[in-house]
């Protein structure tokens, strides 16, 4: 709509020119003050109204968040069925809201174990403090527990700091870790979750370093609290094969509490990767370390429960099947018997496996020291130290590149292959609330 108003040329250009500009002027004025009164009450009006409308706006949006949560759901007239899983610390409070805000609303609950009677997935919430909670995407990388899995995420926390120090045990390439980690994730090139994992990493290797008594590669800045890898290669091999027989024999013993809490009590006696695979295991061990050490051999009992706890194994199925009786189908003898024996040699690999250990760290030390040479070589030549500490840089930026990368693979490996297939059986689904915010 278009207003227009009349005016009378001869009264406008009436007067002089001083007095019509005059008039004009004061006519600007007027009008730059009516444009200036228009454009703030606006800002006037939301500041008088402004309790009103925020109540308003939180009144529309909770109808609409509330309409959004309960369209596609079970709808009988104007009765809206919603259903969902909420974690039981929060049912109270749930129940209190509901109570206060919903007196309209019936609330009905079933637990969990109703729910999985029904054929329901119940999904995963983790709760863990830090720094656990971190390494919960390593754990989810590989595959997310599921509500009745035990949830290895300390476990990782703990033996995956000790795996990466012990194959990368240097003070001054587990500092520059962390730091590039930092800078990564500060630039937004890293996650920052894991940017957390990889800073701790490089902590941990730096505290091997001070073990190892190296220092980018140099073994003389300050003294070994434990041994140096060039010079205890023995020692490395001994601890690396008894982290891995100590970490193979937690997971069969996480593989035996996750059996009995789902009720296979003749599994977790009888199975390969039950207890009398643990107990098999030791006294492999125990016939292992009489083979190296004594010049007598293994002792006879030794051997007699070694036989006893293999013809256990092998006969699992029936014995499981006579004592506790099964409804499930049984695998046929041949099947059984392969799974079986490769479940059994899996133990030797596995252990042997935990080799790489030692082997990394000697692998790190090593090439430490052959870029310390590089440097002595080309200081002789004219601008030496300049090429030297080119060659230096260098180096070291490639072993913390290039050899953390295959480190962090190796600890990824003895995590997932070595501990989380004796137990772990993941597939779990995350735990996804509604939200009072929609998702955008």
């Amino acid at each position: 709509v278009v207003y227009l108003k009349e005016y009378v040329l001869r009264e406008i250009l009436e007067g002089s020119g001083v007095a019509m500009k005059e008039n004009l002027e004061e006519r600007l004025q007027r009008s730059e003050c009516a444009l200036r009164a228009l454009r703030e009450a606006p800002r006037k009006y939301l500041e008088r109204h402004k309790k009103e409308l925020e109540l308003l706006y939180c009144a529309v949006y909770a109808k609409q968040r509330i309409y959004s949560l309960c369209r596609n759901r079970g709808e009988l007239g104007d009765i809206f069925i919603v259903s969902g899983l909420a974690p039981s610390p929060t049912l109270p409070q749930v129940e209190d809201i509901i109570e206060r805000f919903g007196p309209n609303t019936l609330l009905l609950t079933e637990k969990d174990e109703t729910l999985k009677r029904r054929g329901r997935r119940i999904p995963t919430m983790l709760k863990n403090i830090f720094p656990i909670r971190i390494f919960q995407e390593i754990v989810a990388l590989y595959s997310l527990p599921s509500y009745d899995d035990i949830d290895p995420s300390p476990i990782v926390t703990l033996s995956f700091c000790i795996f990466f120090g012990f194959m990368f045990g240097d003070v001054g390439h587990g500092l520059m870790i962390s730091a590039g980690a930092w800078f990564l994730a500060r630039k937004g090139i890293l996650k920052q979750a894991f940017a957390s994992v990889i800073q701790i990493a490089g902590y941990s290797a730096a505290a091997f370093g001070f073990l190892y008594g190296s220092v980018f590669g140099s073994e003389e800045l300050i003294p070994a609290l434990w041994t140096t890898p060039m010079h205890g290669i023995n020692k490395l091999l001994v601890a690396s094969l008894v982290a891995g027989a100590a970490f193979l024999s937690l997971g069969i013993a996480l593989n035996i509490l996750t059996l009995r809490r789902k009720g296979r009590v003749g599994k977790m006696l009888f199975d390969c990767e039950g207890l009398a695979g643990l107990l098999f295991y030791w006294t492999a061990l125990a016939a292992a370390a009489f083979t190296f050490t004594s010049d007598e051999g293994v002792p006879g009992p030794l051997l007699f429960v070694l036989a006893a706890l293999f013809l256990t194994i092998m006969c699992s199925s029936l014995l499981e099947r006579f004592f506790f009786g099964r409804d499930e189908e049984d695998e046929g003898g041949v099947v059984h018997t392969f799974s079986v024996l490769h479940a059994l040699l899996s133990f030797v690999s596995n252990t042997a496996s935990f080799v790489r250990l030692a082997a990394f760290a000697l692998n790190h030390a090593g090439l430490s020291e052959a870029v310390s040479m590089l440097g002595d070589m080309v200081q002789s030549v004219p601008g030496g130290p300049f090429f030297q500490a080119g060659v230096l840089l260098a180096g070291n930026a490639v072993i913390v590149g290039l050899e953390g990368l295959i480190v962090f693979i190796q600890t990824l490996r003895l995590e997932y292959y070595e501990f989380f297939g004796k137990f772990y059986r993941g597939g779990g689904i995350p735990f996804e609330p509604a939200m009072w915010r929609s998702p955008e």
